[in-house]
Parts: C-alpha cells; sequence; structure tokens
C-alpha cells in the first residue's frame, strides 16, 4: 500500500482528503502544521505528499525539496486556496486548486498508485 503525507492544516479539508486517499489505496500519515510535516519528513519516506500551499503561516512547497529528498520517486501535490500556480519549487509534480475537485487530485497522484 502507498504511503501517503497529507499537509493540511484545516480540519475539514484534512478529514474529507484523508477518507478520500485512504479510500483510493493510499496509507494516509496527517500532518496538521508544517514542523509537523517537516518531522515526518525527515524521520521516514513517502510515496506522495500532498502539501497545502498556505500551511498556517508557512507555504507548504517550500517543503517539496525534503519530499523529494526523502524518497527520489515520491509524488509531491501542492493544494492551493488563493490563485493558480503553475510554476515553483521543482519538486512539485503538480498544482491542485481547491475547489477544482477531486477528481483533479486524483489525476494528480495516479502514478504514486499501484
Amino acid at each position: 500500500m502507498p504511503r501517503l503525507l497529507l499537509a493540511e492544516d484545516d480540519p475539514s479539508n484534512r478529514l474529507t482528503l484523508s477518507v478520500l486517499l485512504e479510500e483510493l489505496g493510499f496509507e494516509v500519515t496527517e500532518a496538521v502544521t508544517y514542523e509537523e510535516a517537516e518531522r515526518l519528513l525527515h524521520a521516514q519516506p513517502f510515496d506522495a505528499v500532498v502539501l497545502d500551499r498556505g500551511l498556517g503561516a508557512r507555504d507548504g512547497t517550500t517543503l517539496a525539496p525534503l519530499a523529494r529528498a526523502s524518497r527520489a520517486t515520491a509524488r509531491v501535490v501542492v493544494l492551493s486556496g488563493s490563485e493558480p500556480v503553475t510554476s515553483g519549487p521543482p519538486e512539485v509534480d503538480a498544482w491542485v486548486m481547491k475547489g477544482q475537485g477531486v477528481s483533479v487530485l486524483i489525476d494528480a497522484l495516479r502514478p504514486s498508485l499501484p
């Protein structure tokens, strides 16, 4: 079962996404804060990482290099609730706007699924 780190500070979004991602076949580990996500990425490798761009007062995209360093093949997806983003750290595989629909997120994570 592929392991996924979900770094999302909004409780409602985190619960919804966690349930969806588990139904897709991921073993989901949740991080509520930037610091928690950073600690988890240092502690263990993940097959996929979903980062909230606005992770508290920090920019979750800055964790993308650490996510890729923990596992070179990790799929890194950033969720953004603000304006669309099309560029950033090269380690980001996909940018998904919150509210686009779960199918966009699923498509972005599909390469991580068996």
